[in-house]
């Protein structure tokens, strides 16, 4: 009997361990397909408050007419369209229009920062000894690669055209999601045993709660990412520096690559304006790319979604190690997903020890 017992359990378990192999190969095999949900998920959550006030029946207005859900988000979705629509095509016209300037200036341009470079290493004699313009190959080098640098914003470009057609399906997903969300997940809490569903429901609440928070958070660095720039650019003399600052907000998205993206043009068009203007917005950029990767978003995001600034940090690292751009841009999201999970355990362990043990039963 206890043979056979003990032969049933290893069977379980054997069954079981096969299932959790299964799900983890099937999961790395559509992987990209979970990132793809997993934005959506991000989508909804960051809609959810703006639908929920607005569709959501209430009792102070329950007999006005509320639209329904499905037409708020297609509504939010064309405002915001709109408004992308309208800063890509103004953003577009004006850096094709500055770069042609400045291809066709360029051999000048390299002719002024031969001349200022060379009043430079006069007056601070070091500097004659670095020959920056004879490692670029003069002033035809300097040319090349100011034109070679616009090369990257193009190529970032049709990355970004590339992957619009993803952008609607996750747009619909989300769509979905936001509508129809809370009974897919009551329909999902059904196959979990009666004991645990309350608290699956708080943990995916929670969730949804902290991948809005992450929105917020997101919305709040392009804010301060772009509005810095668009000051201090502003003051150099920099011409665009409005759109320059719309530039540094939006490639903030962008893990990685986001602040060369905008550090591009922004070199650019400051050497347009001078050898000097140029230099210092090139000083500008370097600077604030490294405060932007390692205070501003650690730091901003760890207090949106609660988490540790290191943690952040280390779960970029992580993310983009594992899948590459996409996965730095979902890392945080998918950390402060995980944290839930694990104040959950936490606060189960912390109560559990708080409990006084159990009195021992004796005979009479």
């Amino acid at each position: 009997m206890n043979e056979a017992v003990l032969a049933r359990a290893l069977f379980r378990s054997g069954v079981r361990v096969l299932a959790v192999v299964a799900l983890v190969l099937l999961g790395l095999e559509l992987r990209w397909v979970a990132l793809q949900v997993f934005a959506a998920a991000i989508v909804a959550a960051g809609m959810a408050p703006v639908v929920t006030r607005l569709a959501a029946p209430d009792g102070a207005r329950a007999g006005h007419w509320r639209p329904p859900p499905a037409l708020v988000v297609v509504v939010l979705y064309l405002l915001v369209g709109l408004v992308v629509l309208g800063l890509g095509a103004l953003l577009l016209r004006v850096l094709l229009e500055q770069a042609a300037l400045l291809v066709e200036r360029a051999p000048a341009a390299a002719l002024a920062a031969q001349d200022w470079y060379a009043g430079g290493a006069r007056r601070w004699p070091p500097l004659a000894y670095l020959d920056l313009l004879g490692l670029l190959e003069g002033t035809g080098g300097l040319t090349r690669w100011i034109v070679g640098a616009l090369r990257p914003v193009l190529g970032a470009a049709e990355v970004l055209l590339g992957g619009a057609l993803n952008v609607v399906f996750v747009l619909f997903m989300a769509l979905y999601l936001t509508v129809d969300g809370r009974a897919m997940r009551d329909y999902l809490l059904v196959f979990l045993p009666a004991g645990g569903r309350a608290r699956a429901r708080r943990i995916v609440t929670d969730i949804a709660t902290r991948l809005g928070q992450w929105v917020a958070g997101q919305l709040l660095v392009c804010v301060i990412v772009g509005a810095v720039p668009g000051v201090v650019l502003g003051l150099l003399g920099v011409p665009g520096a409005a759109l320059l600052a719309v530039v540094w907000a939006v490639c903030v998205l962008i893990p990685g690559i986001g602040p060369f993206l905008s550090a591009v043009p922004t070199i650019l068009l400051g050497f347009l304006a001078g050898p000097t203007v140029g230099v210092l917005a090139t000083i500008f950029a370097l600077v604030w790319s490294q405060l932007e990767n390692n205070v501003v978003v650690p730091r901003v995001m760890g207090h949106a979604v609660k988490l540790n600034p290191l943690v952040v940090l280390v779960a970029v690292l992580v993310g983009y190690q594992l899948l590459g751009l996409a996965g730095a841009l979902f890392a945080i999201p998918l950390a402060a997903a995980l944290a839930v999970v694990v104040d959950e355990l936490h606060e189960e362990r912390r109560l559990a020890e708080r409990e006084p043990p159990a009195p021992a039963v004796t005979g009479p």
